[in-house]
């Protein structure tokens, strides 16, 4: 029971991440959002770096995404399997957190590129801005699962200590 519980566990954490990839791309294509650094005062030069950053980062985030996700339906095949091959499920698990590795090690490298861009003063701002960001975003969880009901699953209360709309408190949302 406590193996279906992990496997339940980790496919819900590998939609996460795909959705978190997938909310990125699908702004980023849209143009619903700007990138932080177009919020801040920046000379040609850095804006043209910062955007072939950001073209460059684009383009690996959406390889290892689909990799990600290719892996993921691959997963699910492997339990839906009768019978389920425990060594194939374990075999994917750890292809998908070598690939999830793979994502964080490209946000990393892409956060050292654009910070070497700018100047000292700009790189506070911009780390705040991405700070701001993260801290607005919706709760954490599947997108499937209703938002009255994530704050339960976890137990966990959002940063902050305050909970999505309430009044008060810097991290409040409007």
């Amino acid at each position: 029971m406590k193996h279906y519980i992990r496997t339940l566990g980790l496919i819900f954490s590998v939609a996460l991440n795909v959705a978190f990839v997938g909310s990125y791309a699908y702004r980023t294509l849209t143009k619903q959002t700007t990138f932080a650094y177009e919020e801040m005062r920046l000379n040609a030069v850095q804006r043209a770096g910062m955007a072939s950053s950001r073209d460059r980062f684009i383009r690996t985030i959406d390889q290892i995404g689909n990799n990600i996700i290719g892996l993921h339906m691959e997963l699910i095949d492997a339990i839906a399997s009768e019978p389920a091959d425990r060594s194939t499920i374990d075999a994917k698990f750890e292809q998908i957190r070598f690939q999830q590795q793979s994502m964080q090690r490209a946000v990393f490298e892409h956060l050292m590129e654009d910070k070497s861009i700018l100047d000292p003063d700009q790189r506070k701002e911009f780390f705040a801005v991405l700070k701001q960001r993260i801290r607005s975003q919706s709760m954490p969880g599947p997108p499937w699962l209703p938002r009255d009901r994530k704050g339960q699953q976890s137990g966990v209360a959002p940063a902050g200590g305050l909970e999505p709309g309430a009044a008060g408190g810097k991290d409040a949302r409007p």
